[in-house]
């Protein structure tokens, strides 16, 4: 038996793990000693320090071999004993185990919080444990702080498991523990989508009733986070509506408006229960809760019943200007606006030289400067106004309007369509600059028989011309909660277009950007400017 196949030999033995080497193999590598030991003057001495190494290096490996084997079936044995543990005291046991890691620890505490949350144990059978102590350690945990820490405070649990592992231990933790968890996610600002997704799944379906301060926070962690789940939106939606009435926390109330307002929620029986509770509170509230309220109804475009009552508030307008920065009287004119609630003295307010000049100040601020435009064009298109309007060779008018990767999408693709629709670029223009804060996705003049009429053509400006705005209407620009309303800003840009004599065709992501081919979305498009046409 030669040298290498001996070495050959041992490589198999390492791979097959026989536990005794056969007789005939030993007898085998006997004789190939002592040959070698008969041709041993021949030979080097460091080549036969080579061959010696060969074979203890190959029987260390047989020894790692052995001990990764005994690692991972002591592995094995500890999530098996976890596993199958049926008392609290097989589940502590396991701290006494060698080779226990973060990750036993974390199992054993889950299933421990586990069988506490269903009432197969209480927490005082095993909180005071040194084991249980143990464990608590391994994952950074000091549950000497309070009875309910270590189930009140999910968040050093869920930071050291995976987001996949962490979402399967949702379903067994209480209403007000999940409600916690999503807190603290929002706090963070983790985003994390697989647990969030569990989260809003078994809070939604949950039969128990929300508190108003926990439907508070699922508010502010979905606004947040931005994870506009429906489901869970109305059951916080149905929870809030019954607890409003009897409720006397003003802050919380606020939050909810700014949530709302943020998340684009359109519900409408929530928004007429915060409409009563805001009448009913008006003259205790602070300012910034009443502007919270009117700058939600502008962004979902909701007008509740009693709105007039309280937006009378408004026509204080020292007082509100005064009370707050100059964003914020921007802001509460600006909803005026989009309500088509603002009178003469409030657009004259933010029009001035004065305060004009005083909000350039404040660079940076693109959505400052785009509602200000859009508060110019509807002074200048829409009121009987009389008063200043800004001047047309100011900065503000040169701003850069960025269009979200949604949105560039759905251009790319009307961008084909119209292609198919119109011989040449002369009968077809994209992302027209309004300069009153939104750009016309698209613009063509057609006439009554749907025949494109180039720009440069007289006939554009006959009686018989239509000039037609192509508005997108991406996901972001919808409501939540309703079926697919737009948003307010929507709602304003497409009131100013039309002011500015267009015919506006809305066009959905729905339908538009679910179409199979080209030649559906051709076919869409003219039965709408069909439609549009025919308007009044």
């Amino acid at each position: 038996m030669t040298e290498a196949l001996c070495v050959i030999f041992l490589k198999v033995y390492i791979m097959m793990r026989w536990p005794i080497i056969p007789r005939h193999f030993m007898m085998s590598i006997t004789r190939m000693q002592s040959s070698s030991i008969a041709t041993s003057k021949k030979l080097h001495l460091d080549e036969s320090k080579t061959s010696d190494n060969i074979v203890a290096k190959a029987f260390e490996s047989l020894k790692e071999i052995d001990n990764a084997k005994s690692k991972n079936s002591s592995i094995f044995i500890i999530n098996n004993k976890i596993d199958n543990a049926t008392t609290v005291e097989e589940l502590l046991s396991i701290s006494d185990l060698g080779l226990i890691n973060k990750q036993h620890a974390l199992k054993a505490v889950s299933t421990l919080a586990d069988w506490a949350s269903s009432g197969r144990t209480q927490l005082h059978n095993f909180e005071s444990d040194p084991r249980f102590l143990k464990l608590c350690k391994m994952l950074g945990k000091d549950s000497s702080k309070g009875k309910n820490n270590l189930f009140s405070d999910l968040s050093t649990v869920l930071g050291i498991t995976g987001d996949d592992e962490a979402a399967k231990l949702i379903s067994s933790i209480s209403l007000s523990q999940m409600v916690k968890v999503l807190s603290t996610l929002g706090a963070k600002k983790k985003r994390s989508t697989t647990l969030m997704r569990s989260l809003a799944f078994n809070i939604g379906r949950s039969s128990e009733k929300l508190d108003i301060k926990q439907c508070a926070d699922i508010l502010y962690a979905l606004a947040v986070l931005n994870f506009p789940d429906e489901v869970l939106l109305e059951k916080v939606g149905a929870d809030l509506r019954k607890t409003l009435s009897t409720n006397d926390r003003f802050s919380v109330i606020g939050s909810i408006l700014t949530s709302i307002g943020i998340l684009r929620y359109r519900d409408a029986e929530l928004l007429e229960s915060l409409s009563i509770w805001v009448e009913k509170h008006m003259n205790d509230c602070k300012p910034s809760i009443l502007t919270s309220y009117l700058l939600t109804l502008a962004y979902v475009n909701y007008k509740p019943i009693n709105m007039d009552n309280i937006i009378k508030v408004f026509t204080d307008i020292k007082h509100f200007n005064d009370a707050g920065n100059i964003n914020t009287w921007l802001d509460i004119v600006w909803s005026l606006v989009v309500l088509e609630k603002a009178n003469n003295d409030h657009l004259e307010s933010v029009l001035s030289s004065d305060y004009v000049s005083n909000l350039l100040k404040l660079k940076g601020n693109i959505v400052m400067s785009i509602k200000l435009l859009n508060i110019n064009g509807y002074a200048k298109n829409i009121l009987p106004y009389k008063g200043p309007l800004l001047d047309p060779n100011s900065d503000i008018f040169k701003i850069e309007l960025v269009k979200s990767k949604e949105k560039q999408v759905l251009m790319t693709t009307m961008m084909a369509v119209l292609s198919m629709m119109f011989p040449s670029e002369n009968f077809v223009k994209m992302d027209v600059n309004t300069n009153l804060g939104f750009n016309i996705d698209a613009e063509c003049v057609i006439d009554s028989k749907l025949n494109p009429i180039p720009f440069d053509s007289p006939k554009v400006k006959s009686p018989d011309s239509y000039s037609v705005a192509f508005m997108l209407t991406g996901f972001h620009d919808t409501c939540r909660g309703c079926h697919n309303e737009p948003n307010g800003i929507v709602v304003l840009n497409t009131r100013l277009a039309k002011y500015l004599g267009y015919k506006v065709l809305s066009v959905p992501y729905t339908e538009f950007g679910s179409r199979e081919n080209v030649v559906n979305s051709v076919k869409y498009l003219k039965e709408n400017l069909r439609n549009i046409i025919n308007e009044p």
